[in-house]
């Protein structure tokens, strides 16, 4: 009788620890594209606009080979556009304009047409054949209530 109860414990030990385990696992590719979504989220946090959120759930069913697309765009800086707008890229700081270099909005947020161009995600980190990695043309601005 012992014995019985000693192997129904350690038979129901072992299967709570895998099913802990299992459920514990997470994809790489949907860690790499929560990861992305967390710092997009941060960056979109310094526009005076908002995202109104959408019924979709990008990570869910993320395809593996959008892991090293999502990787990349996490490791880019925030950066304002010319529209003062900003998202994930870099800078173009070996630009000439008017046969000038141009100049970082870090170092003058107000540089005009002077401000070195800015690259988006899109363009920077390619995405797999076939495929769409982001949620992009799902995320659109809320509208502002006009007080009065």
């Amino acid at each position: 009788m012992r014995r019985a109860v000693h192997k129904i414990f350690l038979g129901s030990l072992f299967g709570f620890t895998l099913a802990f385990a299992l459920g514990a696992c997470t994809a790489p590719e949907i860690e790499s594209c929560e990861n992305f979504r967390e710092v997009r989220s941060s960056c979109d946090g310094n526009n005076a606009f908002r995202y109104e959120p959408v019924n979709y759930d990008l990570c869910n069913n993320v395809d593996p080979e959008c892991k090293q697309f999502y990787d990349c765009t996490a490791a880019l800086s925030c950066v304002p556009d010319s529209n003062l707008t900003w998202l994930l890229g870099t800078e173009k700081v070996d630009t000439k304009i008017g046969g000038k270099p141009c100049v970082p909005r870090s170092q003058d947020p107000e540089c005009g047409k002077r401000c070195c161009p800015v690259e988006f995600y899109r363009t920077l980190c390619p995405q797999p054949e076939d495929k769409e990695c982001t949620d992009d043309d799902l995320r659109i601005p809320e509208e502002e209530d006009e007080e009065e």
